[in-house]
């Protein structure tokens, strides 16, 4: 298919602002999923079908998450249009697994015990895959088949890349910072627990939680501090204030907010289920740890043995990392992905 021909329509929930730059960048119509009824067909196949049906015609359906992607899968049959995945977020690295929760009782279902199921289908229905990091085009591979798939990395909202990039060098202090909301995934609480074995090593090690939804539980552990959700020149303060980004994530497919540490000059110390473990592991290796309590308290208070020297020349290859996450190219990179995954449909 020629992709400058191509019309396309993004099918999305609640875009990410980079994911909408994504769809830009590729001239796309964006779709939002809507919920049509209330009751029991709420978060249902039914559900699905009846934002299938509403959905436009267009030759490719660009899909951001899992729950439009149901409905995109129903929409093809009607419509004839290709669907590019836009794989950005848990629902394939979940599905299947005994703590999966679906949009209803009979996608939990398909999901715990019909992966099998599930792979066949996507075969049949996802054309090709544009995935936000290696790692999620990892876990999304099973999944899709011979279906081409691309890499392509978001990007740091303009206005805070700039205010970022302008912060000072980190300070000496053994003080580090994670922004995210309050999800499980996010894996704060397991940030949170490591912290008294943080201060065991380090007693002046401090913590600061940025993000709406933490339990303000969290501030009742010696060293920690719960900001909640903050504005845009109190984030940027808290960089400044912070020798160490900690991203705690139990999955995570590329968090913006490692991106922006980066941009600031400040070392991300990362999970192995989190994406932006290739931007940490470039950096050092040891930046990437399980995600455990036990092992971000090692990761985090080893960060803190380290030189002042060391520590000096990871946070500037960190900032000069972070420079490449700008809008113009990684969208850029964006649409040479898709184009690429649109020629071979």
């Amino acid at each position: 298919m020629d992709p400058e021909a191509a019309r396309v329509v993004m099918l999305c929930t609640d875009p990410h602002p980079a994911h909408a730059g994504f769809a830009r960048a590729v001239g796309a119509e964006q779709v939002g999923f809507r919920e049509r009824s209330a009751g029991p067909l709420a978060g249902s196949v039914a559900e699905d079908a009846l934002n299938a049906l509403a959905y436009p015609d267009a030759d490719v359906y660009l899909v951001e998450g899992s729950q439009p992607l149901y409905a995109a899968t129903l929409a093809r049959a009607r419509t004839g249009a290709k669907v590019v995945y836009l794989c950005a977020d848990h629902g394939l690295y979940d599905l299947g697994r005994g703590s999966f929760a679906g949009q209803s009782g009979l996608k939990t279902l398909v999901g715990r015990f019909g992966r099998p199921a599930v792979r066949r289908i996507a075969r049949r229905s996802i054309d090709g895959c544009v995935a936000v990091s290696g790692f999620a085009a990892d876990f999304v591979r099973p999944f899709v088949g011979s279906a081409p798939v691309r890499v392509a990395h978001p990007y740091v909202q303009p206005e805070r890349y700039d205010a970022l990039l302008d912060i000072d060098d980190p300070p000496d202090e053994p003080t580090a910072l994670t922004v995210g909301r309050g999800a499980r995934y996010k894996g704060v609480d397991l940030l949170v627990d490591a912290w008294p074995r943080v201060r065991a090593r380090h007693p002046d090690a401090t913590l600061h939680v940025a993000g709406a939804g933490h339990p303000g539980e969290y501030g009742d552990v010696s060293g920690v501090h719960v900001h909640g959700f903050v504005e845009e020149s109190r984030l940027v303060d808290l960089f400044a204030a912070s020798a160490l980004f900690v991203q705690p994530s139990r999955m995570d497919t590329f968090p913006v907010s490692t991106l922006e540490a980066c941009c600031a000059g400040r070392v991300p110390l990362v999970t192995e289920t989190a994406g932006t473990r290739s931007e940490a592991r470039a950096l050092d290796p040891s930046l990437v740890v399980e995600p455990t309590s036990e092992a971000l308290a090692s990761g985090v208070a080893d960060f803190f043995d380290r030189p002042r020297h060391d520590r000096e020349t990871l946070a500037a290859q960190a900032r000069e990392r972070g420079r490449s996450f700008d809008a113009d190219t990684r969208q850029a990179a964006f649409r040479r992905a898709f184009e690429d995954v649109v020629r071979r449909l």
